[in-house]
């Protein structure tokens, strides 16, 4: 087996890795998308205010079913951070009333598709790896 060879079995093996793990958070993220329901949340608190990248953490209060009371979920926001006590509008799976995310980040075209996103990745450097083998050969 040449050089090439051993560099495609990398990359498929690293490749098949990557897109496993982040599979099952992008199958939730798409079910999320196509059957949440959108519902007024109150912020209780902030989880990761003090950081300074990414997204704020944010755990929230709302009632899907208003004879069970309220749920609670975490959920992230980048554009606005909402006080304590504010609403904010998030959209959650009504079979898992908990799983939850901000409104905000499901309009985002990457939402629901971290596992396309990363076999294209690994698949850029995969075809640049064995350029380079090529070249090299």
């Amino acid at each position: 087996m040449g050089a090439l060879g051993v560099v495609a079995i990398f990359w498929i093996v690293i490749g098949g890795i990557a897109v496993l793990v982040s599979y099952p958070e992008s199958r939730r993220q798409r079910r999320l998308r196509k059957h949440g329901r959108v519902i007024k949340a109150v912020c209780r608190e902030h989880l990761n205010a003090d950081r300074e990248d990414g997204p704020i953490r944010v755990r929230c209060g709302y009632w899907p079913d208003p004879e069970k009371g309220e749920v609670r979920a975490i959920v992230q926001t980048r554009e606005r951070i909402p006080q304590v006590g504010e609403e904010l509008r998030v959209v959650y799976d009504p079979e898992e009333p908990r799983r939850a995310e901000n409104l905000d980040l499901l309009s985002k075209p990457s939402y629901g598709h971290g596992d396309v996103i990363v076999l294209a990745i690994v698949s850029g450097y995969f075809l640049l790896a064995a350029g380079c083998v090529a070249a090299y050969e």
